[in-house]
């Protein structure tokens, strides 16, 4: 994919303004000395040769006992004498791994390849909070797998606070020499934005190596967000799905099933709609008073920067939440249940619509056995909705990711050529149908386009109960690997699937809607990326930018008594936007305005 140019004008002033709040004003002119020191210490210099001055015709770093493996597509990797590593998956929820870690057959036969073995360790806890832990202890393992989404966020920020305190290798100069990964900093994999604003630091480092992103564009996670009915429902009703394009029609259709006297498959009485965890993601109901863009930013009829937060738009957005709780049609337990109850209320066809991702629907019905026992209760699509001007709902997708999960390797790092070696083998092609479908012969075989497909028992068991073939290839060190040190992925490009058993065993009915829900790419800069140059900018958005205070004023607003009551403690919230800290907000979209015209390569 092509690369751009960076940015001239303002770049300077934006970074120094993004790194003041993460590291301090000195931090960065000693970092490059004790970043290298710190790989000394730990050895990691010493073993790498990745980045420095001896280097193959294919731009494989030179091993220094001249032993490599050859893959079946040529691809040429140092051979380690059995190196050990350890990663923790900083996610909150622990990560699921085959209970010997060593010994599986997969790592068995990667150790075999390359003489690496890596194990994983999950945590229970805040992401931030483990981060903060492990910098300020200096207690890490080899790699970390953690959020990196960029801008203000809290892991971003401890993230480059480590970095730029010589916590974490710079892999500016180390990762071209790793083939597979290299193109993790491509323009189009991951974004210009996402490159300048978060992944080049003080003095040109690069600390991240972003993963999960999309190396090509058949590669792009194909979420499938919108509105789903019981199947029952329409049927009862008389009503024909795919004609409900707005919000208001979609209240209209709500309302009437309300009205029905539906229930679930214990006899129960219904709820109408629900969510999943914390109401995600109840703005679904609500697509049609948004834009087809990919920031919260707008020009007004003055050709002003503005924030959504501060418009009519959002005002009347919120009020149809609004109705919606007054009417009696969202479940008022949504707002603070968990992702489990969520799935018990629809795969009981307790709620007759949900939200969120159609695959987390569908898998709830599987689990609970409504989906095979009462297909005709089966969750189908509404719509799908229509942005405001009435064009089709798409997934809106940057020029290249602009966060996304992402691996950094402490200077604590045993050895920082054996960790990139072996993320290169796992994210070659060889390497990545080894973790993803285990062995040809065995669990997989090969079609006649010479694609992976995982074997005729497999699939059709996976068909009836996936969780049980995803542990039984678990404990072989099948599939779970993958999941967490893919970068840039090409599944789809390679395998015409974007995981085992999808081509073939996924649900027909997430299939069908994954394409009345394609991605469209926006090409440019998203104009919120220039936001961190305002002077003052970190201490600014803890408030402007808070997500708990704003939902305190929705929640507020959505049990409100009435529609002028709620109206009013959402024009509070707008109020309070424009108002606080001496009016700051006018002044920041003002600044907004003046930088809008800096580059001509503006997207909102």
């Amino acid at each position: 994919m092509k690369k751009k140019a960076m940015a001239l004008l303002l770049s300077a002033a934006m970074a120094a303004s993004v790194l003041t709040g993460c590291g301090g004003g000195d931090s960065g002119s000693s970092q490059s000395s004790e970043s290298q020191g710190g790989q000394k210490e730990s050895g990691a210099a010493e073993e790498s040769k990745a980045g420095g001055e001896e280097s193959t015709d294919d731009g494989q770093a030179a091993a220094d006992d001249g032993e490599y493996y050859v893959d079946e597509d040529g691809n040429k990797y140092k051979k380690f004498d059995d190196v050990q590593l350890k990663m923790l998956i900083c996610w909150n929820g622990g990560f699921k791994t085959a209970a010997d870690q060593y010994n599986n057959d997969v790592a068995k036969a990667i150790r075999e390849k390359i003489g690496v073995t890596v194990e994983f360790e999950g945590i229970n806890m805040s992401e931030t909070e483990k981060l903060n832990q492990m910098f300020s202890s200096g207690d890490m393992p080899d790699m970390i797998n953690a959020p990196y989404w960029g801008g203000t966020a809290g892991e971003t920020g401890v993230i480059k606070k480590g970095g730029n305190e010589g916590r974490l290798i710079d892999i500016k100069d180390l990762v071209p020499n790793y083939p597979n990964i290299a193109d993790a900093y491509d323009i189009g994999v991951i974004s210009t934005k996402y490159l300048e604003n978060d992944i080049e630091q003080e003095n040109g480092a690069r600390y991240v190596l972003p993963t999960e992103v999309a190396g090509s564009k058949e590669d792009i996670a194909l979420w499938g967000y919108g509105v789903f009915v019981r199947g029952d429902v329409p049927e009862a009703l008389g009503v024909d799905v795919s004609t409900i394009k707005t919000s208001e029609q979609l209240m209209d259709f709500m309302k009437q099933a309300r009205d029905y006297g539906f229930k679930d498959i214990n006899g129960n009485d219904c709820i109408v709609a629900t969510t999943y965890h914390n109401g995600w993601s109840y703005d679904d109901y609500a697509q049609s008073f948004s834009e087809k863009k990919l920031t919260s930013y707008a020009l007004d009829e003055n050709g002003k920067v503005t924030h959504f937060n501060l418009t009519e738009d959002y005002v009347n957005k919120q009020l149809f939440i609004w109705e919606m709780v007054h009417e009696g049609i969202l479940d008022k337990e949504c707002f603070t249940q968990s992702d489990d109850r969520g799935k018990e209320k629809v795969g009981n066809g307790t709620a007759l619509f949900s939200c969120a991702q159609y695959g987390i629907t569908v898998d709830a019905t599987k689990m609970t056995g409504l989906y095979d026992t009462h297909p005709e209760m089966r969750y189908i699509p509404v719509g799908p909705l229509n942005y405001k001007d009435g064009s089709s709902l798409v997934q809106i997708e940057s020029e290249g990711r602009s966060g996304s999960p992402a691996i950094v390797f402490p200077t604590t790092c045993s050895n920082i050529d054996a960790a990139l070696t072996w993320l290169d083998y796992l994210n070659s092609k060889e390497g990545t149908k080894l973790i993803c479908y285990g062995f040809e012969g065995d669990t997989y075989e090969m079609n006649d386009q010479g694609q992976p497909r995982m074997n005729a028992d497999l699939t059709a068991r996976y068909a009836e109960n996936a969780e049980a073939v995803k542990e039984e290839l678990r404990e072989r060190g099948i599939m779970y690997m993958a999941s967490r040190t893919y970068v840039a992925k090409k599944n789809n490009l390679w395998f015409g699937e974007p995981g085992p058993f999808e081509a073939d065993a996924l649900d027909p009915y997430v299939a069908d809607y994954r394409k009345q829900r394609p991605a469209e790419v926006l090409p440019g800069y998203a104009i919120d990326a220039l936001a961190p140059g305002f002077e003052g900018y970190n201490e600014f958005s803890e408030w402007a930018f808070d997500g708990e205070k704003e939902k305190s004023y929705k929640e507020r607003a959505f049990f409100a008594e009435t529609e002028e009551e709620a109206r009013s403690i959402l024009e509070d919230y707008q109020e309070y936007l424009r108002t606080n800290d001496g009016g700051k907000m006018q002044e920041f979209l003002d600044y907004m305005t003046e930088v809008s015209t800096s580059r001509d390569d503006i997207v909102y």
